[in-house]
């Protein structure tokens, strides 16, 4: 075996002298390239920064030369310095500069005025340096709105949504159906608009979430909103915005009011219900203090869907009566002469119209056939055919989730049944006894909750490990507390913290403990022992040796001890079937070890406890 090892020793050496030779040779090339400009530089230095070097045996001269040197820069020390150009080359982060290697040769004179040039080169450069970071800090402007914080936000937002609600309801009503005139409605929805136009400012200064390599992140740039905005919702809003009924009112002319193809455009505005989408945001914060049913809340939008697809659907359908002539028969005909019989003039009745058109609607969207209604002239058919494609698809969409949320609400049931048919047919397989066959199927019976509790617990894992800590300690704690050296222990933290100790590495090993636990179940007389094992009993009735023990009853409480000859023995039998939480030593003693760098002291603090219950 040391033979490879050799090998594979000797082959990361050749490689890391390749690899330093590459980097002698490369720091060579830079101290030529360098050694190339420093004539460049010379020109611009002092006079004592260009003396070339001395000749040989001139050591005496150059001496006394540099200590008179040396004595006129003490005499210049107050002087500015002059004669070196500012304009000189900055450091590279990665590589050696002309600065460093100049102060590296000038280093013994400190005091000279190429020292004190250095020093402020290189101040100019930090500072400069600085400011280039400072230029890349983007700031929130004053007026940028951020919808996730600004509660003016999300109470815009709700205004919105109302708004939006009452353009899904009101304008599908009001192009197929009502007359354009003066009232209380139409006071209401030029209201409605204004909201609209102050929401379509707002957009240009709301900030919006950008996707990037780091996630979702919300843009500041107010020029970047703008444009954003520009290119996506402005020209629809726009559009939208347009007071075709407000002309037609202010004209005076039949002809404007009349113009249905225009005001067709004011349909577009249920477009905007897209936005509804972003509401997502304000779901997310009803989520958080609420405990919202998600399938049941599905179920009922599913259902709001369908009755605001009859409603859109039946406007449109009542919208053919304004586009065809009098004279073409139209699909309200029968019903009308059905109506008329009894004095009652369904056209005069937008009510009655829209009655009319809902059922045709509702029945064609459910696919249940048609009755007494259908298309009469060309146009009806045309609109009806598309009506029949639209209901279909939703409701086939609509459908399908209601059948895929039903499906989910009664999973867990439907996994048991399976459980137990599998059971069934094993049993019949291997010819078990018809007793071991009602023992077998008791034990699933009664151990269905905990089946179900154990799967629901794996979600748990998904949680960060400080929350996870917290949770388990929140659920396992009334459970810790029967036991009783932890109880001691948590006493023992309560008065640290009373004297204002520092205790989060105590906190810490309780929640390691807590988490450590595990459940298991126990059918009707079956015997188990605990070698090195903590039991807390939970569910059922036990019979520890000579007592019985019931919910909350611990055993096994020298677990810790590594001899298993000093373990008192207790034989546990299950009286009915029952339901345990357990510790094992190992788990235990490894909750000990994570902790000893933080807090070695705990491993210490235990065995006081353990000592005096055992001797007890």
């Amino acid at each position: 075996m040391a033979e490879p090892w050799r090998g594979l020793l000797h082959q990361l050496t050749m490689e890391l002298e390749c690899q330093s030779a590459k980097l002698r040779d490369l720091e060579l090339q830079n101290r030529r390239l360098l050694e190339a400009n420093v004539p460049i530089e010379m020109a611009a230095m002092p006079p004592v920064m260009r003396e070339p070097p001395p000749p040989p045996g001139a050591g005496d001269a150059r001496r006394s030369r540099r200590s008179q040197q040396e004595d006129d820069d003490e005499e210049a020390e107050e002087e500015p310095v002059t004669g070196l150009q500012t304009d000189v080359i900055l450091p590279h982060p990665h590589r050696d500069s002309k600065i460093s290697q100049i102060s590296e040769i000038f280093q013994p004179r400190r005091n000279s005025r190429v020292s004190k040039l250095i020093e402020s080169q290189q101040v100019k450069f930090m500072i400069l340096r600085a400011q280039r970071t400072r230029e890349f800090g983007v700031q929130k402007r004053w007026f940028v709105i951020n919808p996730d914080t600004n509660r003016f936000a999300t109470v815009w937002q709700i205004i919105t949504n109302f708004a939006l609600a009452f353009v899904a309801l009101i304008t599908p009503l009001q192009v197929g159906l009502l007359e354009i005139q003066w009232d209380a409605l139409f006071v209401f929805t030029m209201l409605v608009d204004l909201v609209f136009v102050i929401d379509m400012v707002l957009q240009f200064v709301t900030m919006y979430p950008r996707t990037t390599a780091r996630g979702l992140e919300w843009e500041l740039n107010p020029r970047k909103i703008a444009m954003n905005y520009l290119r996506t919702w402005f020209f629809l809003d726009f559009v939208t915005l347009i007071p075709f009924d407000m002309i037609g009112l202010t004209s005076g002319t039949d002809s404007l009011k009349d113009l249905r193809s225009i005001k067709v455009i004011r349909v577009l505005r249920l477009l905007k219900l897209m936005r509804l989408l972003r509401t997502s945001r304000l779901t997310h914060r009803l989520e958080i203090p609420l405990s919202i049913p998600y399938q049941q809340v599905a179920l009922f939008r599913f259902l709001l869907i369908l009755v605001l697809a009859c409603h859109w659907l039946a406007c449109v359908w009542a919208m053919t009566l304004k586009i065809v002539e009098d004279s073409f028969p139209q699909w309200i005909n029968d019903i009308e002469a059905a109506d008329l019989t009894y004095g009652i003039r369904t056209r005069d009745s937008p009510l009655r119209i829209y009655i009319a058109a809902y059922y045709f609607c509702c029945y064609t969207m459910t696919s249940v056939g048609y009755g007494d209604n259908g298309p009469k002239n060309v146009l009806e058919r045309v609109v009806c055919t598309w009506i029949v494609l639209t209901s279909g698809l939703s409701w086939a969409y609509v459908l399908g989730e209601v059948c895929a949320i039903v499906s989910e609400m009664t999973a867990e049931g439907q996994r048991f049944r399976k459980k137990m048919h599998h059971l069934n047919a094993l049993m019949q397989e291997q010819g078990l006894p018809p007793e071991l066959r009602k023992r077998m199927r008791s034990f699933f019976l009664q151990n269905r909750h905990h089946a179900e509790h154990q799967t629901r617990q794996k979600l748990l894992e998904n949680l960060s490990p400080q929350l996870h800590a917290e949770v388990c300690t929140a659920l396992n704690m009334p459970w810790i507390e029967k036991v009783y050296f932890f109880k001691q222990f948590m006493s023992i933290i309560d008065v640290l913290e009373a004297d204002g100790a520092h205790t989060t590495p105590f906190r810490a090993c309780i929640a390691d403990i807590s988490r450590s636990l595990q459940t298991a179940a126990y059918a009707q007389k079956e015997i188990f022992d605990n070698v090195q094992v903590l039991y807390i009993l939970s569910k059922g009735l036990v019979a520890l040796n000579s007592r019985v023990g019931h919910n909350g009853v611990v055993w096994g409480e020298d677990f810790v001890l590594s001899d298993t000859s000093l373990i008192r023995p207790v034989a546990g039998f299950a009286l009915t079937y029952i339901e345990v939480l357990y510790l094992t030593r190992e788990n235990f003693m490894g909750v000990i070890e994570r902790r000893k760098l933080t807090c070695p002291q705990l491993g210490q603090a235990w065995w006081p406890i353990f000592r005096r219950f055992v001797s007890r």
